[in-house]
């Protein structure tokens, strides 16, 4: 399998992305947000509150940090682990039609997505396009990791 190939796949089957920003004092800020793959192999949509902190990142530095992994209680799933992480961009998404394909990607994902409290307007739709992605698969060697860039 290509490092690509396995990037997607990881995509596929996790469900939190940690995400970092940058604050206004220059500290990385880190938290876990549940995404949805694109369409395109380098694009994941997540949905936040407009007025979270991440919202105000993002409108000063758009350039994220991410990971894609999970916890491994045995040696045999740390073994066999696969995970990503990487550099990329993400923005709030204006386009109507790009908003409804993300949030339907999102729901079929997150069905308890449409019980979030508060109105729709409260919410927006972050787009993160991943550029540099270091894809890590223990199953060919332990820390075995290649690059994939976008």
């Amino acid at each position: 399998m290509s490092a690509k190939e396995t990037m997607v796949e990881v995509m596929r089957a996790d469900n939190l992305v940690h995400i970092a920003t940058i604050d206004s004092d220059g500290m990385p800020c880190v938290r876990g947000v549940d995404y949805a793959a694109g369409d395109k192999e380098n694009i994941l949509y997540f949905v936040t509150r407009k007025d979270s902190r991440k919202i105000g990142h993002l409108a000063v530095n758009g350039q994220i940090a991410f990971a894609i992994d999970h916890d491994c209680p045995t040696w045999k799933d740390l073994s066999n682990l696969k995970y990503i992480k990487g550099t990329g961009t993400a923005t709030p998404i204006k386009d109507p039609v790009e908003i409804q394909t993300a949030f339907g990607l999102l729901m079929k994902k997150f069905p308890f997505l449409s019980d979030l409290p508060g109105d729709p307007s409260d919410f927006s739709v972050i787009k993160v396009e991943l550029k540099k992605i270091l894809v890590s698969d223990n199953t060919i060697s332990f820390g075995h990791t290649e690059q994939v860039n976008f």
